[in-house]
């Protein structure tokens, strides 16, 4: 997704955070502190993990396969550069308990049989 196209998708994203917010305070008028830091809380995390797998999607690390030799990832077992072995979904939790799926090319070690999702 281009970097503007994104900011778009994240202004819409926390306008309806707010509308969101706005509406459930108005059907919640005696709401405690707590019980609106708790609701604020779990609408912000669902944004977050959406901003955080958006940007994860952005690296180079995404798809290597085409990099050169010395960009590739290597086996962190026995440092051999890894094959590419197609692209595959990881989910992984947030801080805040959201669910982010990923798409990775995966890398196999030709040497030791090391699988690989490279970070970052």
């Amino acid at each position: 997704m281009e970097k503007s196209s994104l900011a778009e998708v994240w202004r819409l994203l926390s306008e309806s955070v707010f509308e969101e917010m706005e509406a459930w305070r108005k059907e919640h008028p005696t709401a405690t502190f707590q019980e609106i830091e708790d609701e604020l809380d779990a609408r912000l995390s669902g944004m977050r993990a959406q901003m955080l797998a958006d940007l994860a999607q952005q690296s180079p690390k995404r798809d290597w396969s085409g990099q050169e030799a010395e960009k590739r990832p290597r086996c962190p077992q026995c440092g051999a550069d890894l094959q590419a072995r197609g692209k595959h979904e990881r989910r992984l939790a947030t801080q805040g308990g959201q669910e982010v799926k990923l798409s990775r090319r995966y890398g196999t070690c030709p040497q030791c049989g090391s699988g690989l999702f490279p970070p970052g």
